[in-house]
């Protein structure tokens, strides 16, 4: 019995359409995307792509030249001609495949697919381009590339606003990563400069009164002085002082205006907007100054909140901010690098979602291995290396988070001696 479906002819017109629209439409323009980014490498021409041992049905078999099937292929249209019958169709079909096969050889690692993405990624839209017959819509490598692979357009669409908010925020969190990195440091620099002057400071009294024992030990009780340093020190008695102790008082003058000053800029550092921002988070003290007559005096014992505050930011917030910059300039170096070889595919717009977040959790990550105390220590000894270290270190787990999971990964297999061979099963 016959099959209905077949003999209808409205059955046989669609299936024809289709057929067509797929080799003719979609195959056709997939080979002009390949003819055209061959065309523009300069390693490879068109014109020497090789035989593509294709035979001609009218000429005895005899084998097409690669010019004569790229003429060919520059005459095909589609629709086709209606006139053609089933056997110069089945001819020119398989003329597409194999040079589309041949096509795609020459390409790689680029393809018909990676290229048409990448067409589609860039937009060249028809927006760009002001048509004389509004009736004919422009025609653009990426009209050619939707036409080849339309499935794509949504996606690449997609990938295409995504790159961009990719890249705007790359931008604002690079711009406050740059802030908050100069407002730690200098807030490290600050605190650190406090401790020095404050320890230049004691040395210095403490050698003062070391030479003010020594000088009463050789003189009668009545005439030794038990003075205190500030008051030896002063502009009225410091020319009762020995050459010795005026020596030592001018630098501790100099070191003691040091270490107030610095206390007064640790005050401004944490009440002065924008480094104020940096303790609103945290459940510090309630300020660093006090009211002392008509005007507010510093509070050196509150400098130890702003470390502590510092430590936070260097241990945790500083390194994650970092990976994703990392992670972000590495998304947007590869794809550009892609863009750049037509290497853009589909799956890169899921890959770039998982990038991110893999970036984030290595850069915090990255800050477990740093303590706050460790950071406070660091502050106090007046160098701000861990700081900028913890931040470099993420930034580069956060451009590279593959090969930090990898060495996570070596580690896990250390600590807990994973596979070890001194580790024999156990038997009864």
């Amino acid at each position: 019995m016959a099959d209905p479906a077949v003999d209808d002819p409205h059955v046989v017109q669609a299936s024809t359409g289709t057929f067509d629209e797929l080799i003719f439409s979609r195959d056709l323009n997939e080979v002009h995307l390949l003819l055209d980014y061959i065309s523009g490498r300069p390693d490879v021409h068109i014109s020497e792509i090789g035989d593509i041992k294709f035979p001609d049905r009218f000429s005895a078999g005899t084998l097409l030249s690669a010019n004569e099937v790229l003429r060919r292929i520059c005459e095909m249209r589609y629709p086709p001609q209606p006139v053609a019958d089933i056997q110069a169709k089945a001819d020119n079909s398989a003329l597409l495949l194999s040079v589309k096969d041949k096509l795609n050889a020459i390409a790689y690692p680029t393809s018909g697919v990676t290229i048409a993405y990448t067409y589609l990624f860039l937009a060249e839209t028809d927006k760009s381009i002001v048509s004389k017959t509004p009736q004919v819509p422009p025609q653009t490598r990426a009209s050619v590339a939707g036409t080849a692979y339309p499935g794509l357009i949504a996606s690449a669409k997609r990938f295409r606003w995504f790159h961009k908010g990719v890249a705007r925020l790359g931008v604002v969190l690079t711009l406050f990563a740059a802030l908050l990195l100069w407002l730690v440091v200098f807030g490290v620099q600050v605190t650190s400069r406090f401790e020095e002057d404050q320890k230049s400071a004691a040395d210095l009294t403490s050698q003062i009164y070391a030479q003010v024992d020594k000088e009463n030990a050789a003189l009668p009780a009545a005439q030794q002085t038990h003075d205190a340093v500030p008051v030896r020190c002063r502009d009225d008695k410091i020319a009762q002082q020995s050459n010795q102790i005026k020596l030592l008082c001018n630098q501790w003058s100099y070191y003691q205006a040091r270490y107030i000053k610095s206390i007064t800029d640790a005050a401004s550092f944490a009440n002065q907007w924008p480094s104020k921002w940096l303790m609103w988070p945290f459940p510090t003290s309630p300020g660093i100054e006090e009211k002392g007559g008509n005007d507010y005096v510093a509070k050196q014992e509150n400098i130890q909140s702003i470390t502590l505050v510092l430590s936070a930011y260097a241990s945790y917030v500083l390194p994650v901010v970092f990976g994703v910059v990392g992670t972000i300039a590495s998304f947007l170096r590869d794809i550009g690098n892609r863009i750049t070889c037509s290497l853009l595919a589909p799956r890169d717009e899921t890959l770039g979602i998982i990038r991110l977040i893999i970036g984030a959790i290595a850069g915090l990550a990255v800050g477990l291995f740093f303590t706050p105390a460790s950071v406070a220590a660091q502050v106090h000894s007046g160098a701000g290396v861990l700081t900028l270290s913890a931040s470099a270190i993420a930034f580069l787990a956060g451009y590279g988070g593959d090969g930090f999971f990898r060495m996570i990964d070596a580690m896990i297999v250390r600590v807990f001696s994973l596979d070890s061979p001194d580790r024999a099963p156990l038997t009864k």
